[in-house]
């Protein structure tokens, strides 16, 4: 059996290893991605496709590194949603060009204050309340709404953008749990190893003797779903706690329907909890916030997510950048936030120290993997 040495191989096709796998194959290196289950992995396609520039976390009383670290990132999407910089995706979807955050009357005043003060966006602004978006109006909200600059995209789109120029050389593993005898078995010698398999990552460098140091946390949630939607909203109700009581993205199921994706404070729970915990938590909210909405016909699902980022170094909050963890030429890698997949590739770039060698192997001795499904459409929903 013939010898293969690709300059890299990435473990995980999710966002993270999508877009490094991306920006490795447009530079010119010779790259094998493995994906063990389908295309878009689970965390990404959990995520609710917002762009965060760090105005929330601010909001929260969480300004220093992570607001600073995730306000640069929108721009970065922007450019390459443009088809400009390094990474084209302007064959992704955008469903919505901002979050809103509907603020109750009583906190707006220090809102502004902390968004002028760490100048966290140019375009962040109060709306007027005669320029509310009809489905703002239409909800019965009462209080203040400001424009966050911060796009909703369907990820979907960006997983595809992502995989189809290069998708010859993203194949199937069937050994998730021992990736390197999967690389011996079948002569792969790769010159760097990339792992992005968020949850999979640390029990992989353990097995490996390859986890002096490296420190993960478990942040799960119980994400919410409810359809039909009566309209597109996409919206972070806030409240006095340092996560929103819900945060609303809009998307459409296979048959059609609108679906409101529901995380925040609402999801922020173990994944193993009753899904009524959600739906109670969603209703209160929604009779605060969006009294006018109807949810008595609604049908409602949940989806556990198992949430593993490096560990935080803001009082066991949330890192305030992607982490990597090296040993030789092997890397294990966690973007954090969505957001963050353009930086962690850049960090990445920087990490591999050899020129790429232009080569392109053929792959077709693996089996091909499919895209995954999202979330509304394989979740069993109530009657």
């Amino acid at each position: 059996m013939d010898t293969h040495t690709p300059d890299i191989v990435i473990f995980g096709a999710g966002i993270a290893g999508l877009w490094a796998f991306n920006r490795f194959k447009r530079a010119g290196y010779d790259v094998l991605l493995l994906e063990s289950d389908a295309i878009g992995g689970t965390q990404s396609m959990a995520s609710q496709g917002i762009i965060h520039s760090g105005l929330k976390y601010a909001f929260a009383g969480k300004i220093n590194k992570l607001a600073q670290s995730i306000s640069a990132m929108p721009d970065l999407w922007r450019a390459a949603l443009k088809g400009q910089g390094d990474t084209d995706l302007s064959a992704a979807h955008v469903n919505a060009s901002s979050q809103y955050l509907l603020i109750p009357s009583g906190l707006m005043g220090g809102l502004i204050k902390l968004v002028t003060r760490q100048a966290l966006g140019n375009n962040v602004h109060e709306v007027a309340p005669a320029d509310w978006p009809e489905e703002i109006r239409q909800s019965g909200f009462k209080g203040s709404v400001v424009f966050m600059d911060e796009p909703v995209l369907d990820i979907s789109s960006v997983i595809r953008a992502l995989a189809e120029p290069y998708k010859d050389s993203i194949r199937q593993i069937d050994t998730p749990d021992d990736p390197f005898g999967f690389l011996e078995r079948r002569n792969i010698n790769p010159r760097h190893i990339i792992f992005s398999a968020a949850g999979s990552n640390h029990p992989i460098a353990s097995a490996s003797k390859q986890d002096h140091g490296l420190q993960t946390q478990a942040r799960p949630l119980l994400m919410g779903m409810l359809k039909p939607a009566p309209y597109p909203l996409y919206a972070h109700l806030v409240g006095n706690s340092d996560k929103p009581v819900a945060t609303i993205t809009t998307h459409t199921d296979k048959d059609g329907a609108l679906v409101w994706y529901l995380g925040g404070g609402a999801a922020e729970r173990a994944k193993d909890a009753p899904p009524e915990e959600v739906y109670k938590a969603v209703r209160k909210g929604f009779a605060k916030y969006l009294p006018n909405v109807d949810l008595s016909q609604v049908q409602w699902a949940v989806l556990p997510v198992d949430r593993i980022e490096g560990k935080s170094g803001i009082d066991g909050w949330m890192p305030d950048t992607p982490t990597i963890h090296s040993h030789d030429n092997i890397h294990y890698c966690w973007p954090t936030k969505l957001t963050f997949a353009p930086l962690l590739a850049d960090r990445l770039m920087e990490k591999i120290d050899t020129p790429p060698s232009g080569h392109t192997t053929d792959w077709d001795f693996l089996p091909e993997v499919s895209y995954a499904a999202a979330p509304w459409d394989k979740a069993q929903w109530t009657k």
